[in-house]
């Protein structure tokens, strides 16, 4: 169902489809992800998406997207202590951050970039 936020963001329908790439963590660097689908519910979009190391099982989850300097950002978390936000920098790029809990309360930062692969899910 596109409807309305269809015409009106295009950008973010681009979104789908295969990413892969690298963030800057010394230990099992490839990351994979998938963007099954986006849709406009309640007046926010939500993907459904596939993310995880790269030749290793993915996990299912819902990710957020939202504009941030009028490009959108799509955010997940992909575990309790691993949040992602990943901003569409081109129709081929996503690039943002891994941002890993310290265990104290703080998040530490890894850069992340992923180039899109397929534009099929």
């Amino acid at each position: 169902m596109l409807g309305v936020g269809h015409a009106q963001d295009e950008t973010i329908q681009k979104m789908v489809g295969s990413w892969q790439g690298k963030v800057d963590v010394r230990d099992e660097p490839e990351r994979t992800l998938v963007i099954k689908s986006v849709a406009l519910e309640g007046g926010q979009w939500i993907a459904n998406i596939d993310y995880g190391t790269t030749g290793k099982s993915v996990n299912a989850l819902q990710a957020r997207i939202e504009r941030q300097g009028g490009a959108p950002t799509l955010m997940f978390a992909s575990s309790t202590t691993n949040k992602v936000e990943l901003q569409l920098i081109s129709e081929r790029e996503l690039r943002g951050l891994l941002k890993v809990s310290d265990g104290t309360g703080s998040w530490v930062a890894r850069k992340m970039t992923l180039q899109k692969t397929s534009d099929k899910p």
